[in-house]
């Protein structure tokens, strides 16, 4: 009995599977394009002498190559848009209050909300308590403050938007730890939190540091966006731990990269990953290009899987 003859797309199929097969391997063993915005909170820049518009400012972060930069407090808010509108750039996250005392949210952060529907700019509220009434985690201050991040989740659902929690160091939520507690406690499939590498390191020991990549797989179902510096790996005795903590990016001894390659490579993470550079001495439009050069390596660097 003769053999049917084998079909000429059967192993034209096959080949194409072979060559799909073959891209997939060398992909796996080069990584692939790191497609994470790349964006600036506003201190990269402002107070500078020469830069002092918003225009100005939303001008050169744009030529430079970032892909977003920070709306900061709701004064700026105005300002910060209509340079976003007018250069056709895009903001990363909106940094707002949310006080544990009356009046707990600024009347106009609903409208400011409103007016990014659908930019895709994260909601990112800090928590404080100008009193000092709340000083550290309790029931009652955290019940107010899952109403109040329900209350901006609802007005984000509505424009299409995500709501990040931001810890930060001297705020009643300053623990990285304390956040995601808060947010698996708020229960909204469009709230999440930020990690914060300065804050985490200002509020961590040395115990708590080296289960960093544990700590970051648990928060990664959550996580929204990062936010990074080059940093020392030290438990800071400055006057200022910022001294220690946010330093430009690719300098000090924390391994930034490391961080950014295991969210990105081993977690897939796909998020926004912002620069902090607070309190950064010397020449800001300087800082600008050498922070985005430095962005550019670690960039070539992933796609390489190095």
């Amino acid at each position: 009995m003769k053999s049917k003859p084998v079909s000429f797309v059967y192993i034209l199929f096959n080949k194409l599977l072979l060559c799909i097969c073959l891209l997939q391997t060398v992909q796996s063993a080069t990584g692939q394009p790191v497609r994470n915005e790349f964006f600036t909170l506003h201190n990269i820049i402002r107070g500078d002498s020469a830069y002092n518009t918003f225009d100005k400012q939303v001008q050169l972060i744009k030529n430079a190559g970032y892909d977003a930069i920070e709306i900061n407090q709701l004064d700026s808010f105005d300002g910060m848009k209509e340079a976003l509108d007018k250069y056709h750039f895009k903001g990363a996250y909106f940094y707002v209050k949310l006080k544990l005392e009356e009046p707990y949210l600024d009347t106009r952060l609903k409208s400011c909300i409103d007016r990014l529907s659908g930019t895709g700019v994260i909601i990112a509220p800090y928590i404080v308590s100008e009193s000092k009434k709340f000083k550290s985690s309790s029931h009652e201050a955290d019940t107010l403050v899952i109403r109040l991040v329900r209350q901006i989740s609802d007005w984000a659902t509505s424009a299409k938007l995500e709501v990040a929690i931001y810890p930060h160091l001297g705020f009643y939520v300053e623990r990285t730890g304390h956040a995601l507690e808060l947010v698996e406690k708020i229960n909204r499939k469009n709230v999440g939190l930020t990690f914060n590498l300065c804050h985490w390191l200002a509020t961590t020991s040395e115990q708590e540091r080296a289960t960093l990549k544990m700590q970051l797989k648990a928060l990664r179902p959550y996580l929204k966006m990062i936010t990074v510096s080059g940093a020392n790996d030290v438990m800071s005795m400055q006057k200022s731990v910022w001294e220690d903590y946010i330093l430009p990016l690719g300098s000090g001894s924390f391994d930034t990269y490391g961080l950014i390659k295991y969210a990105v490579r081993d977690l897939k993470f796909q998020g926004p990953i912002g620069v902090q550079c607070y309190a950064i001495k010397g020449d800001k439009p300087e800082l600008v290009r050498n922070t985005i050069a430095v962005w550019k390596t670690y960039k070539a660097r992933l796609a390489g899987n190095k």
